[in-house]
């Protein structure tokens, strides 16, 4: 599943690219890929133009400017989603494989002029939303602070307020949003943090570390484009990260710090990669 970076990566190419432009039409081949109904969604946003497109934890927001006012599209990509550009599909042309919406865009070339959503696993989904409907939708989502953004105090505060593993409060969108396996398991390598930790435990100084750390790593990740390790890329290509993976897919292998032979295990049902001479749990 996309996490921080690249989905941050694919909302900046998004907006790079398709910002400024109107959606002429808008198509939708596989109907439960919209969330509610899905003639409505293309009824909502046909005719209206891409504002800007900007990332919201795991999110894609596309603000738009509609004929009936201001209003938004969101896209949560979950494990294979992508969007890319193609030609539109005319009456009698085939769809390219594994797409089920299309948004017809104004100022961009034949046969680049469509904006394609690709799902092969068909997970990911899209949903468009008046002011209204978008603001009761956020709160309902309850979605945490970004890790990018939350102060040191608030996320001291909300670690120590849960009882559960580290890593699992970590995934955990209600307290932090973006983060996900691979930037949590290179964060905690890189504060000497094990997974297996209660969230509770950690002290301040512990909980200053993580953050620092999870920032440094998520900035070059931004910077890299992201990790490509399997469906992910953005309109510009896909990202380099993976190459500077301290621990993560790398079980088995020596740690880059002490040697010892890095491990696996499942954590809160995700494949958990660390140390565990270097990420020992604290006995304190």
């Amino acid at each position: 599943m996309p996490e921080l970076p690249e989905v941050q990566t694919i909302a900046s190419d998004l907006d790079d690219i398709v910002g400024g432009r109107r959606i002429i039409q808008a198509a939708v081949a596989y109907p439960k890929i919209v969330a509610g109904d899905s003639r409505r969604f293309v009824d909502f946003v046909s005719g209206a133009k891409i504002e800007k497109v900007e990332r919201f934890g795991k999110w894609i927001r596309f603000g738009l400017a509609g004929p009936a006012g201001p209003a938004a599209m969101l896209a949560h990509l979950k494990m294979t989603g992508q969007f890319q550009l193609g030609a539109w599909p005319e009456e009698g042309r085939a769809w390219p494989a594994h797409c089920h919406a299309a948004f017809q865009l104004s100022g961009l070339p034949p046969g680049q002029d469509a904006l394609f959503y690709r799902d092969i696993r068909k997970f990911g989904r899209l949903r468009a939303f008046d002011p209204g409907e978008l603001e009761e939708f956020l709160r309902a989502l309850a979605q945490g602070p970004d890790p990018l953004t939350v102060s040191p105090d608030e996320f001291h505060r909300r670690l120590s307020a849960r009882r559960g593993r580290l890593k699992a409060v970590l995934l955990d969108q209600g307290c932090v949003s973006g983060l996900g396996n691979i930037y949590v398991d290179e964060s905690l390598f890189a504060a000497g943090l094990s997974p297996l930790a209660a969230a509770d435990s950690l002290s301040r100084a512990e909980t200053d570390l993580l953050l620092k750390e999870a920032r440094r790593i998520l900035k070059a990740a931004i910077e890299a484009r992201g990790s490509t390790t399997s469906n992910y890329k953005g309109l510009k290509g896909g990202g380099s990260f993976q190459l500077a993976h301290q621990v993560y897919g790398r079980a088995g292998e020596p740690c880059p710090k002490c040697g010892a032979a890095l491990t696996r295990r499942v954590v809160a049902g995700r494949t958990t990669h660390y140390c565990p001479h270097c990420q020992k749990v604290s006995a304190k």
